[in-house]
Order: structure tokens, then sequence, then C-alpha cells
């Protein structure tokens, strides 16, 4: 009897340590910052259901759309895990395409955050520059790489109606180019210049 009881033992025991990966809400700051190995951020209250979708931005033969996608339990270079949205841009102004990364929604990435678009920041009011938006308002900070100019920055998505339909508005905001050398020709101007956009779901 003895000779079963420990195999049944060491299962359970076995069972029991895998079962403990501790589980964070994506909200949760104080571990996401700590980014404990092993730990699964978790969009617990699936917030971030509702950013997904194709929206679209036009102004005469301009246009920018963005795609965006979530994605479940993303591995973060295999020390923790995470969900988060991720997305990529099609760029055009004057008739004249200046950035399409569209086609990378396919490449399924070990780590999802290589995508053009990716993050999981939920921020609740006024939190981080946002003055208008009411009390408890939720809202979305996503990093953003423009595929064309290798700019980076950061990009506010604020969940709205317009004339009935779901959009969002989105805040781009440049921070520089990523890895400029001295003595290397200094990068393009980003695909999408820094302001506010209204995009309406498709």
């Amino acid at each position: 009897m003895k000779k079963f009881i420990t195999p049944i033992l060491f299962f359970i025991v076995l069972t029991s340590c895998k079962a403990q990966t501790p589980v964070f809400d994506i909200e949760d700051y104080a571990n996401i910052a700590k980014n404990i190995r092993g730990a699964y951020y978790k969009d617990t209250k699936n917030q971030l259901d509702a950013y997904e979708g194709t929206y679209l931005y036009t102004n005469g033969n301009s246009s920018l759309k963005i795609v965006l996608q979530k994605k479940v339990m993303s591995s973060m270079n295999g020390v923790y895990f995470e969900d988060l949205i991720i997305g990529e841009y099609q760029s055009i102004k004057d008739g004249v395409e200046k950035g399409n990364t569209l086609n990378k929604l396919t490449i399924n990435y070990t780590d999802q955050s290589n995508h053009n678009i990716d993050g999981n920041f939920i921020l609740t009011g006024t939190e981080l520059g946002c003055n208008d938006c009411a009390p408890t308002e939720k809202r979305l900070r996503l990093g953003f790489v423009d595929g064309a100019s290798k700019n980076v920055g950061d990009m506010d998505v604020r969940r709205t109606t317009v004339n009935g339909k779901n959009a969002i508005r989105v805040k781009i905001m440049w921070v520089g180019p990523v890895a400029h050398k001295e003595g290397t020709p200094m990068p393009l101007p980003a695909s999408v210049s820094a302001k506010e956009y209204i995009l309406i779901k498709q």
C-alpha cells in the first residue's frame, strides 16, 4: 500500500506547486513593477476586450487605420506572462502611404510586445494627463513604434461614440527615435503625426 501512496503524494505536491503560479490583475501596479518570475498579469475584469477591433480615421485623402487585438498570456521573455493589446497600423497622407505594418498582425511572436503597438496599462480618470476625463473613466496607454521611421512613443486610447458608432480617441505622443548612433543619418520623421485622432470602429 505504501508503494502507491508515495507516487500519489508526489503527484499532488507537484500539481499544487504548479497551481501556485501567482496571478495578478493588470491594474495591480505594485506587483507589475516587480515583474515577478513566473507570474501571470491577467485581464481579470476583461477590460481589454472593449478595445479590440479595426478603427479608421479619415480626413480628405489622408487616413489612419489601426487594428487592435487582445493576446492572452503572452510570454515576456520567459520571465512572466501577461494579457495585452497588440496592434498594427496604416498611415496615408495626401493619398501617399507613409507607413503600413498591417501584415505583421499575422505574425505570432513568442513575445507579443514585438508588435508596433502593444500594452495593457489601464489609466483611471485624469491620471497621466487627461484633464477632461471623468473621475472613473478608464482608458488604455499603449506603446507605439513607427514602422517607417523607428520613432517610439505612447498612444492613449479612450473609448467614445460618434453619431451612435463605437469609436476611439487616440492621442499619439512621440518620444524620439530608437537607438540613433552619432555619425549616422537622422531617422525619418514619424509616418503618423503626433496629435489626437478620432477613429470609427469598422
